[in-house]
């Protein structure tokens, strides 16, 4: 049946409807005619198919790529990080492995991330900037392992304190000299490679990325930091030391309980000498050995009116180091010692009672004559506390008692230390927090030292430069519980001056007690002041940028007229009394307009007892 419709009996032997034969025969005709008018159109199909398959292939391989060089990074930046502790330790033998396994993954990163369609890929605006990021890494991190760490390795005896220090206490001064230009030149490439890390740009896209970035930039800044020191100590040190002949030194210990600009008054010293690698103690005395009165020397105009005029500092040694800049106390007890003892020293050094509890927690505690043992937890507060009311009247006595401290301290150093590492690591956090400072009468030395925070200059430089300055006031010994911030802020670089701001409070932690006179402090016509017991006087400083002009002073808030205090290296002085009671904190805030100079701001923070802060908010021009 065809249902009306033209059909057939098909060769299955059942009908066929010949109408939908013919559609379907004229359907294949239609079909095979368009595909011979459009071949391009097929052709484009098919490469569309296969670019698909090219680009997931590339694509695959790039993220295997990445995921092996990201691989190879870790283990390079692990591996140098145990060669660095390997070296410190004296292991020289796992450090030159560690070092080549460093050396061998950051090849293996860098020839990942130098291939052709890596550094198409990190073209990429914003899909390409994690990619960026991480070649930047890898190419600083293959520098460290090739030009830091594979040669910093060879020096191992000298990178190691155990090895380069005898068991007499003695420095191997020549090994030291022979290695100091390997040291500078492993120094630079260290200091270039901080440059180049800390250009990396932040990538937002992938957090791992970025934690990367921050992890080695401040690997980068400790070790380039390390290398810098460990090049000055190899320039400076075997001559300071005795290498090319007998050297001298006077060492201030500083009482911070009583501030002074390079830390606190002279409480005790000692006279340390030096030859061909060992240093020993020859003298250790009270500040009752000085006299009251020295002949002065000139250290210039600006000192003069400043320091000598009004306060005696070069013939007076209480006064001695009113200024922050130390070499110039550094050349004051030069001229005290002289006049003296006839000797004539080669340098200075100061230190104070937190720098010594740093190193007793290296070489563990002293025990003095009557079994009382001071350790690096006591002996703050003992030295710049308790003493002074333990012996509230008795002079002598207390002297004596904290030259027995420091004896007992200094003969514990010069025994067999269980770890030099840990020692110098115990140094280094004293002199970086400023509870260390050296000045050499070498003028070469001094040009090398002087700039870093162990030299303690106030720089003869443009830069932006605020620095807040506490000298004792009444004569007491307030000041150990004193504590100071300082906030330095300015505008942009766009023009010739900006306006600045430095904010410094002073709070005083004083318990709600009462002193003796020689702790709450000495009151006369021109230091009287009222206030509840523990009530404190201070004169606060203020050392700002060269060439900046004060518009504006206020304390709480009430307009200061302040005086100006002359110059010092070239920055303007700005000081005022403040007397502060027990559980208040006084804030001083201070308007320039200052040029706008290259540098990066500075805003040191003088040494005392309880931390300080100083947080800067200028950008570098």
């Amino acid at each position: 049946m065809s249902n009306g419709r033209p059909s057939s009996y098909d060769a299955y032997g059942g009908w066929t409807d010949t109408s939908s034969r013919r559609n379907r025969e004229r359907r294949r005709r239609r079909s095979s005619a368009r595909q011979r008018r459009h071949p391009l159109r097929r052709r484009i199909l098919i490469g569309c198919g296969i670019g698909i398959v090219v680009v997931a292939a590339l694509l695959g391989w790039l993220g295997y790529t990445a995921k092996t060089a990201y691989s190879d990074l870790n283990i390079a930046k692990n591996s140098a990080s145990a060669a660095r502790a390997s070296v410190t330790s004296g292991k020289p033998d796992d450090a030159v492995k560690q070092a080549a396994e460093a050396v061998e993954a950051s090849a293996s990163a860098k020839q990942a991330s130098d291939s052709p369609i890596w550094r198409l890929a990190a073209a990429v605006p914003f899909l390409g900037n994690p990619l960026d990021s991480v070649t930047q890494i890898i190419d600083v991190v293959d520098g460290l392992a090739k030009n830091v760490l594979e040669p910093a390795v060879q020096l191992g005896p000298v990178l190691d304190p155990s090895q380069l220090r005898s068991a007499d206490g003695r420095l191997d001064v020549q090994a030291l000299r022979d290695a100091a230009p390997v040291l500078i030149q492993i120094a630079d490439s260290a200091d270039e490679l901080k440059v180049q890390a800390d250009a990396i740009p932040e990538s937002t896209s992938i957090d791992q990325i970025g934690d990367a970035r921050v992890q080695l930039q401040e690997q980068v800044t400790d070790l380039a930091g390390l290398l810098s020191n460990t090049r000055i100590a190899a320039q400076v040190l075997p001559s300071m030391i005795g290498a090319d002949g007998p050297r001298s030194y006077f060492m201030a210990f500083q009482t911070n309980a009583e501030s002074r600009g390079t830390g606190g008054l002279i409480g005790g010293f000692a006279i340390l000498s030096a030859a061909d690698g060992r240093v020993q103690v020859d003298d250790l005395a009270s500040n009752k050995e000085f006299s009251r009165n020295y002949d002065p020397i000139d250290l210039g105009p600006d000192f003069y009116n400043a320091y000598e005029q009004r306060f005696q500092a070069t013939s007076n040694w209480q006064n001695s180091n009113l200024s922050p800049h130390f070499p110039y106390a550094g050349q004051i007890w030069q001229s005290m010692w002289r006049q003296e003892t006839g000797q004539v020293i080669d340098g200075a050094i100061a230190t104070d009672p937190v720098a010594l509890s740093y190193i007793l927690e290296v070489v563990g505690p002293v025990q003095l004559a009557d079994g009382e043992v001071i350790n690096a937890d006591n002996v703050v507060r003992i030295t710049q506390s308790d003493a002074y009311f333990r012996f509230p009247t008795d002079q002598a006595a207390r002297k004596q008692y904290l030259q027995d401290i420091a004896a007992a301290v200094v003969l514990k150093m010069q025994g067999g230390i269980a770890s030099p590492s840990a020692l110098l690591d115990a140094i280094g956090k004293a002199a970086s927090e400023g509870h260390l400072a050296v000045w050499s009468a070498d003028p070469e030395i001094q040009r090398i030292i002087g700039p870093t925070k162990i030299g303690h200059e106030v720089p003869d430089s443009p830069a932006p430069y605020a620095a807040v300055v506490v000298n004792n006031g009444a004569g007491g010994k307030l000041d150990y519980y004193l504590e100071r911030s300082v906030t330095y802020t300015g505008g942009s670089c766009e023009g010739t001056t900006r306006p600045t701001k430095v904010t410094a409070s002073i709070t005083n932690n004083a318990p709600a007690q009462d002193y003796p006179v020689y702790i709450a402090g000495r009151q006369n016509d021109s230091t009287r002041y009222d206030g509840p017991p523990g009530t404190n006087r201070s004169v606060v400083s203020l050392y700002a940028t060269q060439g900046a002009v004060l518009k504006k002073a206020t304390l709480n808030g009430t307009s200061l007229f302040l005086l100006g205090g002359g110059l010092e290296r070239g920055h303007p002085i700005y000081y005022v009394p403040v007397v502060t009671e027990p559980g208040q904190t006084n804030v001083i805030e201070y308007e320039f307009e200052e040029p706008v100079a290259p540098g990066q701001a500075q805003a040191p923070i003088q040494p005392q007892t309880e931390d300080a802060e100083a947080v800067i908010e200028i950008p570098s021009c």
